[in-house]
């Protein structure tokens, strides 16, 4: 019940920014495709919000869209995953591809070098998976935003 409830919540705040349509469905589009894009939990909020300013979209959708979706962080490694065993049977020649590793010891440095240990089809999956989310979550949101639009516009005129 309070993931139902977590998420209507963040639905009705994204729902509700005064922005047109097509910029709040970017941003929020941008934020979901960040964090399948850049496997690193905190990092993608923050690049979520550079590639949203420098875009000129809502960079608030961006940023809400890619903190919401952090509960999920595991279940987006494993389709990650799925999507890089594919890559890798369709094209072994992606599985041979190796990355030079980062020289810290710290907590991020160590992230690093996991993602970077996955390979090339990993990074090539998160891409791929992020296009396919921005695509679906920006259409969604702009339908369903330019609905609530005519809907409002309906309520005015009477």
């Amino acid at each position: 019940m309070r993931l139902k409830r977590y998420l209507r919540y963040h639905y009705f705040k994204m729902i509700r920014l005064r922005d047109t349509p097509a910029k709040v469905a970017w941003g929020a589009g941008l934020g979901l495709a960040m964090d399948f894009a850049i496997p690193i939990p905190l990092v993608s909020i923050f690049l979520a919000f550079l590639a949203a300013r420098i875009l000129k979209v809502n960079s608030f959708a961006a940023v809400m869209s890619a903190t919401v979706i952090k509960p999920f962080f595991p279940g987006i490694v494993l389709i990650n995953v799925y999507v890089q065993s594919i890559l890798v049977s369709l094209f072994p020649v992606l599985g041979r591809l190796v990355l030079p590793r980062s020289e810290a010891t710290n907590l991020l440095g160590n992230m690093i070098n996991g993602i970077l240990s996955r390979g090339v089809p990993y990074l090539l999956a998160g891409l791929i998976n992020g296009l396919v989310v921005f695509a679906v979550s920006y259409m969604f949101l702009h339908y369903i935003l330019n609905l609530r639009l005519e809907k409002l516009k309906f309520r005015t005129r009477k």
